[in-house]
């Protein structure tokens, strides 16, 4: 009889296992502290611990995707936030790479470039625009004015973004410095400072719609926002990953008009030798508890949904995520 109770407790027990996993500590190697990517973090830390009591999900500070891509190729975190574009330079062995890192899996899409989470904003002084004639983002390879603009610092890949925004149209930085100007790497809280202590007459930078440091440079300087056409947005979505997406000009009171820009996605991504179960259960939490994840910020609240969490990125799904998204009837 003792024996009939030890196996049937036993048993109940690996049943009770089964069904529901141990908790996780996992930690995702991120961006900056205080930054938008951590919001994003603290997100995936509530819906992991909602789905597994007890479990967390630590944010580690990093220099970025880039590195992030490498961490994760390491195996040094199991989790890590790359970017689009950040994913194009890693897989395909552009510098600083020497070769293409082909570990990286994909386990959700954080948020995708379709909610402007990131999206290149191009804001100028109104003064500078006028005295130049400056009208549209591509006016200034026609005009060749002085200007002394802010771009992301080195080693951030919003800062390619507006690099390539400029190659798009014909002007190299080397071009800025010739027309009697500056190039100043800065991010974009520094850009910020910059524009509004008036050092600088152009700001490029990757940042959410309506993002307070747009709305804080719009009250502080007389300024407007140059449209960006079409042809330019897709030339410089081709060199760097980044998706063309589109600002209405109702959108923002200093927007000379409805622009094309450049907005970038934050998939979640993991080495290809995770468990599949660990990754099952991770990405089985983003879903199932995707309201705890929307609440960790506005612009998730609004555009996340389970099908945006499943888009495609620039690397495969993880076979464990890939289960979970067809046993969801999510993916086909």
């Amino acid at each position: 009889m003792m024996l009939k109770t030890i196996l049937a407790t036993a048993t109940a027990l690996a049943i009770t296992g089964a069904a529901h996993a141990q908790p996780y500590n996992l930690t995702i190697a991120g961006y900056s502290p205080g930054g938008l990517v951590s919001t994003v973090g603290a997100g995936m830390d509530a819906s992991l611990a909602a789905q597994y009591p007890g479990s967390t999900v630590t944010y580690q500070t990093s220099s970025g995707g880039l590195a992030n891509a490498l961490l994760l190729q390491q195996g040094k975190v199991p989790l890590g936030f790359v970017s689009d574009t950040e994913i194009l330079v890693a897989t395909q062995g552009k510098p600083p790479f020497k070769a293409p890192i082909k570990e990286l899996r994909m386990l959700i899409n954080s948020y995708t470039p379709q909610s402007r989470f990131q999206v290149t904003h191009t804001l100028v002084q109104k003064s500078w625009a006028e005295q130049h004639g400056i009208k549209t983002f591509e006016d200034i390879a026609a005009k060749k004015p002085p200007m002394r603009i802010a771009v992301n610092r080195p080693g951030n890949m919003d800062g390619d973004v507006s690099i390539a925004t400029l190659t798009a149209i014909g002007v190299s930085l080397d071009d800025v410095k010739k027309w009697g100007g500056q190039v100043i790497r800065a991010a974009s809280g520094e850009q910020t400072s910059l524009m509004l202590d008036r050092r600088i007459d152009v700001i490029s930078f990757g940042i959410s719609y309506k993002h307070p440091r747009v709305l804080e440079v719009s009250k502080g300087v007389e300024m407007v926002m140059l449209p960006m056409s079409e042809a330019t947005a897709k030339k410089a979505g081709d060199l760097t990953g980044a998706t063309p997406c589109s600002i209405k000009k109702e959108e923002y009171e200093f927007l000379l008009g409805d622009s094309a820009s450049l907005c970038v996605g934050l998939p979640v991504l993991v080495n290809a030798n995770m468990d599949e179960q660990t990754a099952y259960n991770v990405t089985k939490s983003m879903f199932e508890q995707i309201e705890k994840f929307k609440a960790s910020h506005r612009l998730l609240a609004a555009a996340t949904t389970k099908e945006s969490l499943a888009q495609d990125g620039g690397v495969p799904f993880h076979p464990g995520a890939m289960k979970y998204l067809k046993e969801a009837g999510i993916k086909k």
